[in-house]
């Protein structure tokens, strides 16, 4: 699963394996997680666009052992199958992000800074020249996707459904997952508009197994998105800088496109 926080995130679950393996880790999906998992994933891919809202929680693991945890909010608007503007503002930084089918921008609000690259396509071959390219993961990754389902499923290994509890005040339906990396927990609405409600992601392999929790507060499938929402038009004062790959950035202001910082 790549969700990516990074969005370090939400990276997080999407690198695909071969068809074979896939299938193999499927058998071990237990029945009603693999139906409730595949409806929600559906219901998003067939959107033609959505906004969603969330809260963003991410642990970090101090020397001494210390879990502190810090929180971003996340404005999401997706329009298939090119176009995307990510609003993500915490406590020291406040980023957004462009895709018009064309070009990939990214904006430091603090620093009035940014960077754009060329990247002719979908979304789908976009945030991933993004991540592989200049080390960019957007949060809730797997949800932006075409298909989700093949995305969040990629390496799972086994899959179980625990049952309907309440999130949020709202009846979901509990899924955990287990990866050789990760492990991680859906809880879905149950009824005819299956909305993932909370994402939850445990690095087992990262010291003191931090958690990435995402509360999806808010979806809207019916409000329309104008095209100029996702259109970049600098602000005034703003410079730009070259967007940079991974082994390029040594500079302070050449690190406009990182997005692990809480």
């Amino acid at each position: 699963m790549s969700i990516a926080w990074q969005v370090a995130g939400l990276a997080v679950l999407g690198f695909l394996w071969p068809v074979r393996a896939q299938e193999e880790a499927r058998t071990q999906i237990e029945p009603r997680a693999e139906k409730e998992l595949r409806a929600a994933c559906d219901y998003l891919a067939q959107a033609p666009f959505f906004l969603v809202k969330a809260e963003l929680w991410r642990e970090r693991v101090t020397d001494s052992g210390e879990k502190l945890q810090f929180t971003r909010i996340l404005e999401l608007h997706v329009r298939r199958p090119d176009c995307l503007h990510a609003d993500m503002r915490g406590t020291v930084s406040h980023r957004e992000f462009w895709y018009d089918g064309k070009a990939f921008t990214v904006l430091d609000q603090k620093r009035n800074l940014y960077s754009t690259v060329d990247l002719p396509g979908s979304l789908d071959s976009a945030l991933d020249a993004a991540q592989k390219d200049y080390g960019i993961d957007l949060p809730l990754f797997d949800l932006i996707v075409s298909n989700p389902y093949a995305s969040a499923t990629a390496k799972v290994e086994k899959g179980r459904y625990l049952g309907i509890v309440p999130v949020l005040g709202v009846d979901c339906h509990h899924l955990a997952f287990t990866q050789e990396n990760l492990d991680w927990q859906f809880w879905i609405v149950d009824g005819p508009q299956p909305f993932i409600r909370k994402i939850v992601l445990t690095h087992k392999l990262e010291r003191g197994e931090p958690q990435f929790t995402a509360l999806l507060t808010h979806w809207d499938f019916n409000s329309r998105i104008a095209d100029s929402d996702f259109t970049f038009e600098a602000p005034s004062g703003a410079a730009q800088i070259p967007m940079q790959k991974p082994s390029e950035q040594g500079s302070e202001s050449a690190k406009v496109e990182k997005t692990n910082k809480p």
